[in-house]
């Protein structure tokens, strides 16, 4: 039997195999963050696809963090009964269940927001031109509260744990980055007091969920911006949070304003221009150019390095994410210690029954051919989730 089809821990839960479908925007639930019947059918065909866990989109802790629209926000216990029908659903089709819990941050839209975001600092965002208003210590205090109660009313609807969002300059990754948090306060500065807000999101959900609950992390590597998060720095987090008791960790990188870094591939030129002004058609032109230099060639398994990095300095699951896309990739990974589990976002929406397919014999059944335009059509032009490679201009 393949490594990849035996059974592992994360915390006290047990999966039956070592995939992992990576957090995806899904956009498929109502205007108003509630489930609907589309988003039951996706997560029903991903437990029956076979892949050991998945791990949601965004459930973002309070309206001021929706980064997205169409995706549930589960800061009022009426949203426990719509969370639990997500849980059966994956639980029926021989699924576990994490719940990623996030708030956007800086990365957050106006118009989606109807107000202006927020963010450890009022630095601008260089895609968006959003500049965020800076969170008093009182905002910052009732956001730990918001993940807080967010993971009770995941526990409380049986969601099996919840994943903190600490990547992808996301609230909690622009706290650790000292390009995104100037504060001189007691949350910035030195490398302890960026990464204080994450250990208090992450204890305020502990306190809450209990010992023997999975509380995961997915957490940057690198920002791969300058003066952002550095490999080294997020080794020392790491290792806080292992002798604090974090279940395990999910290894990314990126952030919004580098474009491409994080879903690596080809970059849709048609998608990026839509709906633009001649302003908005120059500047991301000139990111399309950037990025495209930056990431030339789709190279598999592209944050693999530093995820086998983290590894090497925590007692913890480690996850590797990032352009898996070979069996043989896949099981070197898990046979040579490099990470406990693989994860991976795209192939998932393009075929959700991959990881039966493998099972069942097929070698490597991906077709995903990371052309990137389920990226734009769900974060930029937010569509629902769906493989668009087909819509390919001749």
């Amino acid at each position: 039997m393949s490594v990849l089809f035996e059974p592992g821990m994360i915390g006290p839960m047990s999966l039956k195999n070592r995939f992992v479908r990576s957090a995806t925007a899904e956009l498929l639930a109502s205007d108003d963050g509630r489930i609907t019947d589309q988003y039951l059918r996706a997560y029903r065909q991903l437990a029956r696809g076979g892949v050991g866990l998945i791990v949601t989109g965004n459930y973002y802790v309070n309206n001021l963090g929706r980064g997205l629209p169409r995706m549930p926000v589960v800061d009022k216990d009426e949203i426990v009964g719509d969370l639990r029908q997500v849980a059966e659903t994956v639980h029926d089709g021989g699924g576990k269940l994490v719940a990623q819990l996030n708030h956007g941050g800086r990365q957050c839209d106006p118009k989606i927001l109807g107000t202006t975001p927020v963010g450890p600092s009022a630095i601008p965002d260089k895609l968006t031109r959003v500049k965020p208003r800076e969170m008093i210590p009182d905002e910052v205090e009732d956001t730990i509260s918001a993940f807080g109660e967010a993971s009770r009313r995941v526990k409380e609807a049986g969601i099996d744990g919840v994943q903190i969002h600490a990547a992808h300059g996301y609230l909690v990754n622009q706290f650790l980055s000292s390009y995104t948090n100037r504060r001189k306060d007691k949350w910035g500065g030195s490398l302890e007091n960026r990464m204080r807000f994450l250990i208090e999101v992450y204890q305020r959900i502990r306190t809450t969920v209990g010992s023997e609950y999975p509380v995961l992390v997915k957490i940057n590597a690198q920002d791969f911006v300058a003066g952002g998060v550095t490999l080294e720095e997020t080794i020392a987090v790491c290792q806080k949070l292992d002798q604090l008791g974090i279940d395990a960790i999910e290894v990314s990188g990126g952030i919004g304003e580098k474009g491409f870094v994080m879903t690596r591939g080809d970059i849709p030129r048609d998608l990026l221009m839509r709906n633009r002004n001649l302003i908005e058609r120059i500047l991301v032109r000139m990111m399309a150019e950037k990025s495209l230099r930056q990431n030339a060639h789709f190279e598999e398994a592209y944050f693999l390095s530093q995820a086998a990095a983290i590894k090497s300095n925590v007692n913890v699951p480690v996850i590797a994410v990032g352009g898996m896309r070979h069996r043989a990739t896949m099981e070197d990974t898990l046979t040579s210690r490099q990470a406990d589990f693989v994860s991976m976002s795209r192939p998932f929406i393009r075929q959700p029954n991959l990881v039966k397919q493998m099972e069942e014999g097929e070698r490597d059944p991906i077709t995903c051919t990371n052309c990137n335009r389920c990226t734009l059509e769900m974060v930029v032009h937010f569509n629902p989730m769906k493989c668009y490679e087909s819509d390919k201009p001749e």
